[in-house]
C-alpha cells in the first residue's frame, strides 16, 4: 500500500457522513455502520464531520474484550462536539471477546495487522478496520494495561515491562513524522490535569523498529505499527492501569487524554461532561433481554418447546440507557455463541441461560421444556437441520446444501436425536485452541480460502468447491452431508433516482456507469445469492439500505461491492456523470439480466 502524507485525506470524511436532512453548514455531522451485521462480530463505526475543516483521526476501543476502559472512553469521545476536523470511532472492535471478557477468542486481534489473514473472524475485522483506518490521517488506539509503565526498574509493579499510565509509540521519529515532540508536547497539558503524580502517564518507546527491541515481534503485528509503516501516519496507544480500581476516573483522564492528544494533531472537540459515578452506574446497570417475548428475569425459567425456534433480542430500554453496551445471552451448553445474534432451534436439552452485558455477567436463568426431549424423530435417514443465512435448511443424509462464498451458516443438528450430537464440517476449526471435531451451533462462515485445503472435494455443480460435513456421535450410526460452495458472481445493481424511476445495469467490474446528475438510491445489488450478502459503497462511505447518495456533475465516483460477513472486494465500476438534455429523463429499463437496453 502506497504511503501517504499525514493530513492529505481529512476531507474524505464528508464522503462518510450521511445527511438525514439540509442543516446549519457548520453544524457537527454524526452517523453510525455497523459492519458484519447479523454475524457474531458486529462491528460499529461512528463517523463525526466536525464545524471546521481539518484532519481526520480515528480512535479505536475495545479489540481486547478484558479492557473495558478502553471501549467505555470510545463511546465517551463519540458524543463529543467537534469544532474542527474530523472522527472515526469503533469503541468496540471485538465483540466476541468482550463478550468472553477475554484479551482473545481465536487469536489476538491486535497481532492480526502484519497482513492479511483469513482464518478467523478477528481477521475479517482486521480488514474493515485497515479500510476504515486508511480514511484517516492519525490513529489513537485506547488500551489498559496492567500495573505502570517506568523506563527504569521501581517495583514489581512499576518497571518497563508493564504498560499502564503510558502512551506507547513505535519509534521517535519516522521519516517527516516527530512522534516524540508531538507525545511529550501533550504529556505536559496531560499530567497537569491527571493531579496525582503517583497516575502521571509516560512516554513508551517500543523501539518496534530495532530488532533488538525486547518489543518489536510482537509490535510489528499491531495496529500502531501498521498505521505507522504501511499508511505513515501517527499513531500512538493510550494505556490505563488496570491496576487503578476507580472505572470512572479512568474513563474520564482516557477521554481527557485523546481530547488533548487530538489536539496536537489537529482536531479541536469539546467533550461530554463526564461523571466519574455515573461512568460506573452505567456500566454496572443491567439492561433486559427477552426470550421468545418474555423478558429474562434473574432465577426465573423460561418455557422453551421441544424443536421450537429460541429468539432472543434485547428489550426496549430507556433513551440513553445503553450507552453502546453490547448484550450477549449464552445457553449453558453453547457458551460461546451468543443468541442475540444468532437463530436456535430446541433439538436438545440444555440446562439454563446466561446474560451478560459488556462482558459483565447480569443474570441466570433456569429454562424448561414443555414436553419430552428430544422432538419426535422422523421415519427413513438421520435429517441434519442447519440455518443458512438465517433460515432454516432441512438436509438428509447424503444430501448436499448449495451455498455461495460469504454465506452464513450453522449447523443446528439432527432431527429427534437421543444423543449429545457432534458434527464435523470438515475444514473447519471452531475452536483451534481445543480441536474435538465438534462444530454444531457455531457460525460458519463459507469461504475455502480459510478452510484446510486438503478437505475440498470435487462438486457436480460447475466451479463449486465441495466439503464435506460428519456425524461423528459416539454410539449413533454414522451419517453425513454435503456443502456445495460457489463463487459470488454479481448480476446486476439496481438504481432509483429522486423521481423513483429505476435504472438497472450489469454488472461489469472495472466498468462505468453512465448517469444524470442527481440523487439516487440501491434497491438491490443482486448476485447467486442473498442480496443482503452485500455491501455497497460510494467511494469510502458504505451504504445502509435505501440509503441515499448523489451523483455530482463532473465527479466521478468508484461504487464498489464487499461480501458483507468476509469483507472481501468484489469489484468497483465508476459512476460517470452524464449530461441530459433540458427534456430528457432517466429511462425506465427492466430490471431483467439478459434486457439488451442497460447502461
Amino acid at each position: 500500500m502506497a504511503k501517504r502524507t499525514p493530513w492529505a485525506i481529512s476531507a474524505l470524511l464528508a464522503c462518510l457522513v450521511t445527511l438525514a436532512c439540509t442543516g446549519a453548514a457548520h453544524a457537527t455531522l454524526r452517523s453510525e455502520f455497523v459492519f458484519f451485521e447479523g454475524t457474531q462480530y458486529p462491528l460499529t463505526a461512528i463517523f463525526i464531520q466536525g464545524e471546521a475543516p481539518g484532519p481526520t483521526v480515528m480512535i479505536q476501543g475495545g479489540i481486547q474484550g478484558d479492557e473495558p476502559t478502553g471501549f467505555l472512553s470510545a463511546q465517551v469521545l463519540s458524543q463529543s462536539r467537534v469544532l474542527r476536523g474530523n472522527l472515526i470511532l469503533v469503541p468496540r472492535a471485538n465483540v466476541p471477546s468482550i463478550h468472553a471478557h477475554q484479551r482473545a477468542v481465536n487469536v489476538d486481534m491486535n497481532r492480526r495487522f502484519d497482513r492479511d489473514y483469513n482464518q478467523f473472524y478477528e481477521d475479517r475485522l482486521a480488514r474493515a478496520v485497515r479500510f476504515l483506518l486508511s480514511q484517516s490521517s492519525a490513529l489513537i488506539h485506547l488500551h489498559e494495561g496492567s500495573g505502570f509503565y517506568d523506563p527504569n526498574y521501581i517495583s514489581p509493579m512499576r518497571n518497563p515491562m508493564r504498560y499502564g499510565q503510558s502512551i506507547i509509540i513505535d519509534t521517535l521519529t519516522y521519516e517527516r513524522l516527530d512522534l516524540e515532540r508531538l507525545v511529550n508536547g501533550a504529556l505536559k497539558e496531560i499530567n497537569a490535569q491527571v493531579g496525582r503524580p503517583e497516575y502521571d502517564f509516560k512516554l513508551f518507546n517500543t523501539r518496534t523498529f530495532d530488532p533488538e527491541s525486547r518489543y518489536a515481534a510482537e509490535m510489528r503485528k499491531s495496529l500502531t505499527f501498521y498505521a505507522l509503516s504501511m499508511l505513515n501516519i501517527p499513531a500512538m496507544a493510550v494505556e490505563v492501569s488496570k491496576s487503578i480500581g476507580d472505572l470512572g476516573w479512568k474513563v474520564k483522564q482516557q477521554a481527557q487524554v485523546t481530547a488533548i492528544l487530538l489536539k496536537h494533531l489537529g482536531v479541536d472537540i469539546v467533550l461530554p461532561r463526564i461523571d466519574e459515578n455515573e461512568v460506573q452506574k452505567s456500566f454496572s446497570r443491567d439492561l433486559k433481554v427477552k426470550v421468545n417475548g418474555k423478558v429474562l428475569d434473574s432465577g426465573a425459567t423460561i418455557p422453551l418447546t421441544p424443536g421450537g425456534a429460541i429468539k432472543a433480542e434485547a428489550a426496549p430500554q430507556g433513551k440513553g440507557d445503553t450507552h453502546g453496551a453490547v448484550l450477549a445471552l449464552f445457553a449453558s451448553d453453547r457458551p460461546n455463541v451468543n443468541l442475540v445474534d444468532s437463530p436456535r432451534m430446541a433439538l436438545e436439552s440444555f440446562q439454563g441461560l446466561e446474560l451478560r452485558q459488556d462482558g459483565r455477567k447480569v443474570l441466570a436463568s433456569g429454562v424448561h421444556f414443555n414436553g419430552a426431549m428430544p422432538p419426535p424423530l422422523p421415519p427413513g435417514p438421520p435429517v441434519f437441520v442447519c440455518w443458512l443465512n438465517g433460515k432454516p435448511v432441512q438436509v438428509k443424509n447424503g444430501e448436499a446444501i448449495r451455498a455461495v462464498v460469504g454465506d452464513q451458516l450453522i449447523i443446528e443438528g439432527v432431527l429427534g436425536s437421543p444423543w449429545k450430537e457432534t458434527i464435523n464440517f470438515k475444514g473447519y476449526t471452531a475452536r483451534p485452541w481445543a480441536n474435538d471435531g465438534q462444530d454444531m451451533g457455531f457460525e460458519i462462515i463459507l469461504d475455502p480460502d480459510s478452510f484446510i485445503a486438503k478437505y475440498q472435494q470435487d462438486s457436480p455443480m460447475p466451479g463449486a468447491t465441495r466439503y464435506q460435513v460428519d456425524r461423528e456421535t459416539v454410539g449413533a450410526r454414522p451419517a453425513k452431508f454435503f456443502v456445495d460452495i460457489e463463487q459470488r458472481k454479481v448480476q446486476t445493481l439496481r438504481l432509483v433516482d429522486a423521481q423513483g424511476q429505476q435504472v438497472t445495469v450489469r454488472w461489469a467490474s472495472g466498468g462505468e456507469i453512465h448517469l444524470p446528475p442527481g440523487e439516487y438510491a440501491v434497491a438491490e445489488a443482486a448476485s447467486n445469492g442473498p442480496s443482503s450478502r452485500l455491501l455497497p459503497f460510494v467511494g469510502s462511505r458504505p451504504l445502509k439500505p435505501g440509503e441515499k447518495f448523489r451523483v455530482e456533475a463532473d465527479k466521478p465516483v468508484l461504487f464498489t461491492l464487499r461480501q458483507a460477513t468476509t469483507f472481501a472486494g468484489l469489484g468497483a465500476m465508476t459512476l460517470v456523470p452524464k449530461a441530459a438534455k433540458p427534456t430528457e429523463r432517466p429511462q425506465r429499463l427492466s430490471a431483467n439480466p439478459d434486457e439488451p437496453r442497460l447502461y
